[in-house]
This record gives structure tokens, sequence and C-alpha cells, in this order.
């Protein structure tokens, strides 16, 4: 094949072209896959396969422009940098999906106190069932998140990650996957506090609602408590969601920041890096990075 395009005019080493570009592809295919907002697996899987070689196409004339060597590469390491690009993207792609599991979480946890837990309903973007409000709220942060610009951050990180991870390394840590399991864990405990802080509001005045009934059935026992409560639930449940919504809006553009700074985090660590995840706080986005402005919610 070297010959014949010799033969053309063009100097170029055909084999080594086609493992790098395998390579960027395989780390693509692996983030459009796990992220929620990208395609999700409702989308055919040769529609993601293809629009993550398209992606590739626009990368490749960079990564390899930059690549200074082409050293010879045997089966057994071009295996391993196969393995390791699918784990850094799918690494890559979890980090960024956590605030929208924990979105997910909040309407589990709304819908287990309005006691319509059981009430389950197809997830299109996880190919999952999940709680009726649990599944708009999923969609909902998507939603927010595209229109605040968020994708446009985390291709940037994405497309910056070849440059702190290159495709013919291997990241160097001392510290063994200890800090990885630790980072994963913040971020675990992240999802957790997204969904107590949006699932709060509905949650302590249904509580309220709930004692205010139990004492109205001590001073009134004819009073069918468990129906009316019932009812009382399942409609203060949805209004207080509806109304909360505005407040939702506001904070995904705190949530956004902090997604774009697990990702970066994440490609620190399998840079070779051990990085430290702060506490759940502000991440202040710089001038040029502030997301677009949040349509006011009716």
């Amino acid at each position: 094949m070297d010959q014949y395009l010799r033969q053309l005019g063009i100097n170029i080493n055909f084999p080594f072209s086609l493992i790098m570009a395998a390579l960027i592809w395989a780390r693509v295919l692996s983030v459009v896959s796990v992220v929620p907002f990208l395609f999700g697996k409702p989308v055919p899987r040769m529609v993601r396969v293809g629009v993550s070689m398209l992606l590739a196409v626009f990368l490749y004339p960079i990564l390899v422009t930059s690549t200074s060597s082409q050293p010879d590469i045997d089966t057994m390491k071009m295996f391993a940098l196969f393995l390791k690009e699918i784990l850094f993207g799918l690494a890559i792609g979890f980090s960024a999906s956590m605030i929208f599991y924990g979105f997910e979480a909040a309407g589990q946890m709304i819908d287990n106190q309005r006691g319509v837990s059981l009430a389950r309903i197809l997830i299109p973007e996880l190919g999952e069932q999940s709680s009726i409000s649990g599944a708009f709220l999923f969609q909902f942060a998507i939603v927010l998140f595209l229109s605040l610009g968020g994708h446009r951050f985390f291709l940037e990180s994405f497309a910056h990650s070849y440059e702190v991870l290159p495709l013919l390394s291997f990241p160097e840590s001392a510290a063994g996957l200890l800090p990885l399991l630790d980072l994963f864990m913040k971020m675990t405990g992240q999802v957790l506090f997204i969904s107590v802080q949006i699932a709060a509001p509905v949650i302590i005045a249904i509580l309220i609602a709930d004692i205010i009934l139990g004492v109205a059935n001590r001073f009134a026992p004819q009073i069918n408590v468990w129906e009316l409560g019932f009812n009382i639930r399942g409609y203060l449940g949805v209004l207080l969601l509806f109304l909360s919504l505005t407040f939702i809006a506001r904070q995904l553009e705190h949530y956004t920041a902090v997604s774009k700074y697990n990702v970066n985090q994440t490609i620190e660590f399998l840079k070779g890096e051990t990085p430290v995840l702060k506490e759940f706080e502000a991440v202040p986005l710089e001038e040029s990075e502030k997301p677009h402005p949040v349509v006011p919610i009716p």
C-alpha cells in the first residue's frame, strides 16, 4: 500500500495512520456511547458508530500532525493502546454524566414520597426504566444543559484530553487506581448532594402535609387520612415540582461548571497526576465560558 501511495506522490505511512485513526475513534466511540446528552442508547448503533467516525475524522489531522515520531507498534502494544483508549473514554463519559444521574435520583426520591414509585417509564437516553418524575427531571436536565452550552464545554475538554493524554503513551501513576476510586466516590457523593438539593423542597412539603394530616386524624378520627393523604401527596408533589423548576434551572448553571470540573479532574488523573477533587462548591466559569442565559420558565 505504501508503494502505491508513493507512486501517487503521497508520502504517508499507511499502517501507522490507520492505527492512529482507530485509536482516535475508540476514545470517541466510548464517550458517545456513555454521555446521555450526545446520543444515548436509543440512537441506532450504526448511527453512533458513524457519528463517532465523523468526529474522529475532524480530530485526525490535528492529532497526527502533532505526533512527532512514528514508533513501531506490535500486536500486544496495539491491543493495550486500544484498551487504554476505551477505558479513558468511559471514564471521561461517566464523569460528565454524573449530574444527570443526580436529577434522575431526585425524581425517584420525590415519587417515593408521593407514593407512586411503582409507576415506571422508559428513559430513552439510558435505555432503562425510571420513575415518572425521575424521567422528567432527567430530560429536563439534558435540555437545560444543552441550552446553557454545556456540550460545548464538554467537547472542548474532550478535545483537550488528546493533548493531555497522548494516543501512543501510557499514564504513569505511582499511587495506582486508589485516587481514581476516591475521585469517583466523591463524584457519587455529588450525585447524592444534587438529588437531595433538588428534591428537598418537595419532600419537606410532603412531610409537613403528613404531619398536619396526622394531627387532624388525632382530633377527628372519622377522617379517612389514608385516602386523603395519598391524594394530597400526589397533587402536592407535582405542584411543588413544577414550581421549583425555576430554582432547578438556576442551579444547573452551577452544576454545568461542576461537570466540567469533574471531567478535567478525571483527565488529570488519567494523565498520571493525582487530582484533588474539591468539596461540592461553586466552580466559577471564566468570562469567555459563561453559558447562555436561561429562558425564564412561566
